[in-house]
């Protein structure tokens, strides 16, 4: 098996279904064992899978969605057969979509801070598992040095005191992101995200935001940008901040 062939039969895998039934998805799950690079874009591949199955579970249904797909199809019944030319014009729409839509030049949407803070707390929206579960920050960092994350930074001084409870390496648009998270009480976390700090808008003062019931502070310091979240408001996310 090749890479071209591994990665076609990855690439149509979905969770859920059966892996041990299909003998060429365990060859293809093989194949990564010895080429690390197709291991990498396989986990960034089931990592985006599953962003958008929470994406897609958190979106709520319409309760008028049945009507209008009901009106949609009688008006496309009753519509008139296209002309030639009609035709031949709607396939260039859809092909310069298309070339625009893979452009990878100055037309690129530049990532924001909203679609980091949303992705990565969609994530801890779903409890996630740790990779390295210890005490102590500097055997943290190393784990998150080793596994070529973001590591050698420095944490807001109120949050030092805290005992780090683990961390994992996630990834956002082809970026590492170290996530540490910390007891603030027996039953609150404080999750803080690290990301190069050219991933991201520059943003040297605290910017404050609201996903559901966790409130959010972005900021950039140095080589990296920090975004922090916990289960609060935003008065308690500025007593973190505060080095008074």
């Amino acid at each position: 098996m090749n890479e071209a062939e591994a990665r076609a039969i990855l690439s149509v895998y979905r969770p859920g279904e059966s892996e041990a039934a299909d003998g060429r998805f365990e060859e293809a799950k093989r194949f990564l064992q010895t080429h690390p690079e197709v291991a990498q874009w396989w986990a960034e591949q089931e990592e985006l899978d599953r962003l958008i199955s929470a994406k897609l579970e958190s979106t709520p249904v319409p309760a008028d969605l049945k009507t209008r797909l009901t009106a949609w199809e009688q008006r496309a019944v009753r519509r008139t057969t296209w002309s030639r030319a009609t035709m031949l014009l709607a396939a260039s729409v859809v092909a310069a979509a298309v070339m625009f839509s893979s452009w990878r030049g100055p037309f690129q949407p530049q990532v924001s801070l909203g679609d980091f803070r949303e992705e990565m707390v969609s994530f801890i929206k779903l409890d996630p598992s740790l990779e390295l579960e210890t005490g102590p920050l500097a055997r943290v960092q190393e784990f998150l040095g080793e596994a070529q994350a973001p590591a050698q930074w420095t944490l807001p001084e109120k949050l030092q005191p805290l005992e780090p409870l683990g961390c994992r390496v996630l990834r956002f648009r082809g970026r590492n992101v170290s996530l540490v998270c910390f007891a603030r009480t027996e039953e609150k976390l404080i999750h803080l995200f690290v990301i190069d700090a050219a991933a991201l808008p520059r943003s040297d003062t605290p910017q404050f935001g609201q996903e559901g019931e966790w409130i959010t502070v972005t900021w950039t310091e140095g080589d990296h940008a920090f975004l922090m979240t916990l289960q609060g408001d935003r008065a308690l996310a500025e007593k973190y901040l505060s080095s008074s």
